[in-house]
């Protein structure tokens, strides 16, 4: 292939009058063009001259030139032996800017390269020029992520001609070829994360082994203002003030919930990875999450209220009946002393109800401390009877005595009514639902619902506690959801339904630390 090219290119310089005879004078771009080049090729430069003077120190006592041209043939740099540079490079009027043509250059091993995209070697009279007959001329072609860029050779005398010299500019140019696509890689990959970073709604923020803020995303700056600007370090942020001491240490963490107190508070999740030179933490928005399972919980109250009405409408009227009976003796001047006591407890009855309502219908807002769990089922005593009212159901409590739990006492209350709820919902009248307490192991308490219900189809309890998932006309299955939540999230416990083989009714249990 490469003797045709040769045999071509000669017949077609000499049909255009091309003397061989003469030192033809190359066409020469501008400065600013060179410039221009030079500067779009400015990092193939640095890679070739690091990979060349490489080379060409362990090549010494050989003549060599290199030359670096772009697609068109533009000469663009060259290194190499100054011998070279003082015979050929300046008689010849090399330099750069030159642009190797067909019709001034004739046969020459840049074009040979860029025309057939392999690499070539010229010798001697391979050159259509006489005064290149004394030169051995090898050039490779440069790709970068299979582009052609450009050229890379190599120039001898011909008493230093040897096959070996093309062998070893394949092997550098191909050293060259894969460093460039490797910086291409990179740098695609690098856009790539920063544009990932930058649109992403997850909050990045990079440090260093000292807690020094390096790099942040846009997301965690709007989580957190002034990120980058006033706070420089992680011991300036408040909010990861408890778990600082981890991240400092190179602790990995995962799904720690902070709040983030600003112009409108935020919740975040914090998930933390160590890596040699310091961690990158992960900042997960759960703000309008939080807010949507609280909307959830409060809906799921105001479900309960309505279906207590009737229970509660019940347990009011017969205090208020007694308390009408009293004032009606007292208009009829029947009036005793005794009396009074008697109208305090019922109107403190009726109190107590009534509290128990307000509790149940106000906005969830977390607030721990500790609490005795029969003590908790004695303040919803008269809402479980309500419950249990219209259906007669018996309700049975095994209460053993159990430590103390650090929990918020509104939250599992609801819990209770939600759990109470279904287990009067799953059974006939005269039912039965046995609720128990006890120490389960040395670290946790169990609290357990049974009735003597269907209990639940097999295809529904592998999904139960996921929202829409119920065996009740017209349910959501979001009131087992947002229990579920709360047990295990707020309080990291954990909520198990299963069926009890003995009987086929359902068992719900809850397992709270303490």
């Amino acid at each position: 292939m490469l003797e045709a090219y040769i045999a071509e290119v000669k017949e077609r310089c000499a049909r255009c009058g091309v003397d061989p005879m003469v030192i033809p004078i190359l066409q020469k771009v501008t400065a600013e063009e060179l410039e221009e080049i030079r500067m779009e090729y400015k990092e193939t430069l640095e890679v070739v001259s690091f990979f060349m003077n490489k080379f060409l120190s362990k090549s010494e006592g050989i003549p060599l030139m290199v030359t670096v041209t772009d697609t068109k043939g533009t000469f663009i740099e060259y290194i190499g032996d100054k011998s070279l540079e003082k015979t050929v490079v300046q008689a010849t009027g090399l330099q750069k800017g030159i642009r190797f043509t067909e019709d001034k250059a004739g046969v020459s091993s840049v074009l040979a390269a860029i025309e057939l995209e392999e690499p070539v070697q010229l010798l001697g009279t391979d050159h259509y020029h006489q005064f290149l007959h004394s030169a051995a001329c090898y050039s490779a072609p440069l790709h970068v992520n299979g582009t052609l860029k450009g050229t890379i050779s190599m120039m001898t005398f011909m008493d230093y001609a040897h096959p070996m010299i093309l062998t070893s500019l394949e092997t550098v140019v191909d050293s060259i070829q894969r460093e460039l696509d490797l910086r291409e890689r990179n740098r695609y990959l690098d856009h790539m994360n920063q544009m990932v970073l930058e649109q992403s709604t997850i909050g990045y923020i990079v440090i260093d082994k000292s807690g020094k803020i390096v790099t942040t995303n846009p997301k965690a700056r709007a989580l957190l203002p002034g990120l980058g600007q006033e706070v420089h370090f992680l011991q300036d942020i408040e909010s990861f003030e408890e778990i600082r001491d981890q991240i400092e240490h190179g602790q990995s963490i995962n799904d720690y919930e902070i709040v983030i107190c600003d112009s409108q508070t935020s919740i975040c999740l914090v998930d933390c990875f160590p890596f040699l030179e310091g961690s990158l933490l992960q900042l997960y928005d759960i703000t309008e999450y939080k807010q949507t399972e609280a909307y959830i919980q409060d809906a799921e109250k105001l479900t309960i209220l309505g279906q207590l009405a009737a229970g509660v409408a019940h347990e009011i009227k017969n205090p208020l009946t007694s308390i009408k009976g009293f004032i009606q003796m007292i208009q009829e001047k029947r009036y005793h002393e005794s009396f009074t006591p008697i109208l305090l407890q019922e109107i403190e009855r009726i109190n107590q109800i009534t509290n128990e309502f307000l509790t149940l219908s106000r906005p969830t807002v977390l607030s721990k401390d500790w609490y005795a769990i029969h003590t908790l089922f004695a303040e919803i005593d008269v809402l479980l009877s309500s419950l249990a009212l219209p259906k007669n159901v018996e309700f049975v409590k095994n209460f053993d005595d159990v430590p103390l739990i650090y929990c918020d006492g509104n939250q599992l209350k609801q819990v209770f009514i939600n759990l109470f709820k279904n287990c009067v919902e799953a059974v006939g009248h005269n039912g039965i639902i046995t609720v128990s307490v006890q120490v389960s192991s040395q670290e946790t308490i169990v609290i357990r619902f049974e009735d003597d219900g269907q209990g639940f189809p097999d295809h529904i309890l592998t999904k139960v506690g996921q929202p829409f998932v119920t065996t009740k006309k017209g349910g959501n299955g979001l009131g087992l959801m947002v229990s579920k939540r709360i047990v295990e999230s707020t309080h990291e416990g954990n909520l198990c339904i299963y069926n009890n083989r003995g009987s086929g009714s359902a068992v719900v249990e809850l397992v709270f630390p303490y």
